[in-house]
């Protein structure tokens, strides 16, 4: 193949259909000159400065490694798109210490809001409070023992594997004012409960304090709540626990539990019949053992003791 040389001042190339002339010394210039700073034009695409800045690169396609070595990297498009699972973040660091301070952070105009290992407390740190939703849990434990969570309407704090325990040298529940203590407790074991900042009862190795009164349903269980009548009365169950201060005769009910009890005491002037056969009642007189429908005579006090639902016993005063 023979090799030679052509001379001429301008080439001639088509675009479109129509010639285009284009002078041999402004190839040469383009192909010869360093790369300067300036505007990148319609026919510069890509403009290198002399500081090797590159600017002009629309769309970029690497299929290979991409390595930055720089002290800042900044991505300012919309949405940013990771297919690798896993992101390393303190990449190379020693150690836990080394690593201190790495994470995320929220560049905010309230102030940032950050997520980052803190090597002194051995933990993940958030500035932010961590808001789950109803029902979404912090599940705690290599099995999810311990599961915090609220399900709308009430809160749990729930072990799914044994005791839940509180332990601290101390430890306190208070309303958000900060103005009472419901619960407390000590070192030692000892737990107290509060009510409007007055201790009401606590526990010790010995047992339990009250202090104040101490009611159920019928009342206080210091004393027999009282149900006082003028004209004839029909047990019922919730009249197990009471005593009954009438002037007028009693009938038992057969629809009660085994160890309801019930005091009578006649305020009459004269006798008053415990009725056991209207309902169908078995009532024993532990005296001698006599069954049927006892008199119980002024000023006297019986107690009958349900051992069945209609079958009872009674023992008392001014009885027969």
């Amino acid at each position: 193949m023979a090799y030679g040389k052509i001379k001429a001042d301008t080439l001639v190339y088509d675009n479109s259909g129509s010639d285009v002339e284009t002078s041999i010394s402004s190839l040469a210039a383009k192909a010869s000159s360093p790369a300067s700073a300036g505007t990148v034009g319609a026919s510069e695409v890509v403009q290198v400065d002399a500081n090797k800045d590159t600017t002009g690169i629309r769309n970029l396609t690497i299929s290979g490694n991409l390595q930055v070595n720089g002290t800042t990297t900044t991505v300012a498009s919309s949405t940013m798109t990771v297919t690798d699972k896993n992101i390393e973040i303190a990449k190379g660091a020693a150690n836990d210490a080394a690593a201190d301070g790495a994470g995320i952070t929220i560049d905010s105009g309230d102030g940032d809001k950050t997520w980052n290992w803190v090597d002194a407390t051995d933990a993940w740190t958030s500035s932010e409070h961590i808001h789950l939703g109803d029902n979404k849990k912090l599940l705690v434990g290599t099995g999810s023992d311990l599961e915090i969570y609220h399900d709308g309407t009430y809160s749990y704090l729930k072990n799914n594997t044994s005791q839940l325990r509180v332990q601290s040298a101390t430890f306190g529940v208070q309303k958000t004012d900060g103005s009472e203590a419901i619960i407390w407790g000590d070192a030692d074991g000892s737990v107290a409960l509060y009510h409007d900042g007055v201790q009401k009862i606590s526990t010790s190795a010995a047992g339990v304090t009250v202090t104040g009164t101490v009611t159920d349903s019928k009342g206080d269980v210091r004393s027999i709540p009282q149900v006082s009548v003028t004209s004839a009365y029909d047990v019922v169950p919730a009249t197990a626990g009471r005593h009954i201060f009438t002037t007028a005769n009693v009938k038992l009910a057969n629809n009660m539990t085994a160890g309801d009890a019930i005091t009578i005491v006649n305020n009459h002037s004269g006798d008053i019949t415990i009725d056991a056969a209207t309902n169908s009642v078995t009532l024993t007189n532990s005296a001698d053992a006599a069954t049927g429908n006892r008199t119980l005579a002024s000023k006297g006090m019986a107690t009958v003791l349900y051992v069945g639902s209609s079958t009872c016993f009674i023992s008392g005063a001014g009885l027969s």
